[in-house]
């Protein structure tokens, strides 16, 4: 009777943490919504005044000097009151059209502002970055100081969420915590950037980055060019100049070796900068391995980045389809295949995933080779 009544206890307990867990994730996704929708908006307010300051700037060029200067936030309440007393008095139908097409924007922006700051009183308090200030930083001590939380949980359930790699000051860090689960949002707040804006000006510098290792790889293949018009005209030379003969053949010699290592070079510099490299595996040895982290309640991770972890190559200049076999992959059948991150990745849209009806055989097509080529790296989960 005893052993049953722990039983009981116990099935009890589970069930109350699932139904936790289960309200923490309601709770952690209404409030992330509710962020998204803030960051939404942000976006309208830039918009709206853009505009206001498109249209102000014409006001003033057509002779609007009693505005005074108004520069990127919009208008004063004095400058508003301004133009509302310029646009009863104002006869001229396109000044009155310019004066009017200001306020309307302006107001649009002031409304859609009201909205943010009601979305915001209905979520926990953000916190306003200063700088110096890292996301990782402020999310444990979210998690340790106001919620308790022991380091160790909090290092989990940071690390099972996507965090900005850059913060701007100015950019307000929304953390959210219910019963075990962890969510964080970042919207623009009074920075003068967006969140989005500085992740594409990241994406860029990678961009540039890689522009410059096409460039080098150019300049080699023209100094190869180079290297090898030097070595014809040494080689005419030793026909005319019959004394240096020894000299010329030894230096020919030197700039022919230097051609071959250029070359070398250049290709796998240009097969390495155009490829990606990947590992087939089953899912759960990859997991076991610790080369990849896949949660069923998030988007896989890679782990490891070592060379050694990724022994295949396929270079996208010259194709876009990974081939293999159940053998290949160590699976009896293949069932399932997914790459990861995949966060990054998305089926469908990033690559496409075709299996053989029997399960022997699986094909991978890279549809995205750009974001393949830029990421360079990938697990091939299989089943």
């Amino acid at each position: 009777m005893k052993r049953l009544f722990r039983i009981a206890a116990m099935g009890g307990l589970l069930l109350a943490l699932a139904c936790a867990q289960h309200r923490g994730k309601t709770e952690v996704r209404s409030q992330m919504e509710t962020a998204q929708r803030i960051a939404k908006l942000e976006q309208e307010i830039d918009a709206n005044q853009a505009q206001v300051n498109a249209l102000t700037t014409q006001y003033l060029q057509a002779g609007g000097k009693d505005l005074g200067s108004v520069l990127g936030q919009g208008l004063s309440p004095e400058q508003t009151a301004l133009l509302e007393q310029r646009l009863k008095n104002e006869q001229g139908i396109g000044y009155k059209d310019l004066i009017s097409d200001i306020l309307a924007k302006q107001k649009a922006a002031d409304d859609l502002k009201v909205q943010v700051q009601k979305l915001e009183r209905t979520l926990p308090a953000p916190v306003e970055v200063v700088k110096g200030e890292r996301h990782i930083d402020i999310a444990m001590a979210y998690l340790t100081k106001d919620q308790g939380l022991d380091p160790a949980t909090a290092k989990s359930l940071v690390q099972k969420v996507n965090l900005m790699d850059e913060l701007v000051p100015g950019f307000k860090v929304w953390n959210f915590y219910h019963d075990g689960v962890y969510g964080t949002f970042v919207t623009q707040g009074d920075a003068k950037v967006s969140p989005y804006g500085v992740i594409q000006h990241a994406k860029k510098v990678l961009v540039d980055e890689k522009n410059s290792a096409i460039a080098q790889r150019d300049a080699l293949a023209k100094e190869k060019a180079g290297l090898a018009q030097q070595v014809a005209d040494l080689t005419s030379k030793r026909d005319q100049l019959t004394q240096e003969v020894s000299l010329l053949q030894a230096e020919r010699a030197s700039l022919t070796q230097k051609v071959n290592e250029l070359g070398t070079l250049s290709k796998d510099l240009q097969s390495k900068v155009n490829s990606v490299f990947y590992r087939i595996g089953p899912r759960k040895t990859l997991i076991k391995e610790g080369l990849v982290r896949d949660p069923w309640y998030a988007k896989s991770q890679l782990i490891q980045f070592a060379e050694a972890d990724y022994p295949q190559q396929l270079d996208l200049r010259n194709d876009n389809t990974i081939r293999f076999t159940a053998k290949d992959a160590d699976v009896a059948r293949i069932e399932k295949v997914r790459i990861a991150p995949g966060a990054l990745y998305k089926p469908g849209v990033d690559y496409l995933v075709s299996v053989e009806p029997d399960g022997t055989k699986a094909t991978v097509t890279l549809l995205n080779r750009d974001k393949f080529r830029a990421e360079r790296s990938m697990m091939v989960l299989v089943n």
